[in-house]
């Protein structure tokens, strides 16, 4: 854990994620949709499990020829959705 920041830094001065885009340009498309980060309720070890899940299958095919871009989630949707139900007149319950 100490050198992890180094490591990271290093890959971003030598910019692997972009090469590995670059390499992948013009294969098969496989997007895997992360969900948003979870808002209710207590972080669990469950949390955990589905980003290392996600991180796996997205990992494992760009490795095998896919262009497989890490496409993070985020809720952008739930408010404008319930301002456009109270504009309607929609209560709720």
């Amino acid at each position: 854990p100490k050198r992890e920041p180094e490591i990271q830094a290093k890959w971003e001065e030598m910019n692997i994620y972009e090469k590995v885009q670059e390499r992948t340009k013009g294969r098969p498309m496989f997007v895997l949709h992360d969900g948003p980060p979870y808002a209710n309720g207590d972080i669990h070890i469950g949390h955990a499990l589905n980003k290392i899940l996600k991180d796996f299958i997205v990992r494992s095919k760009s490795m095998t020829g896919y262009n497989a871009p890490y496409v993070p989630g985020w809720d952008t949707h739930g408010l404008p959705i319930e301002q456009a139900l109270t504009n309607k007149g929609v209560k709720r319950k």
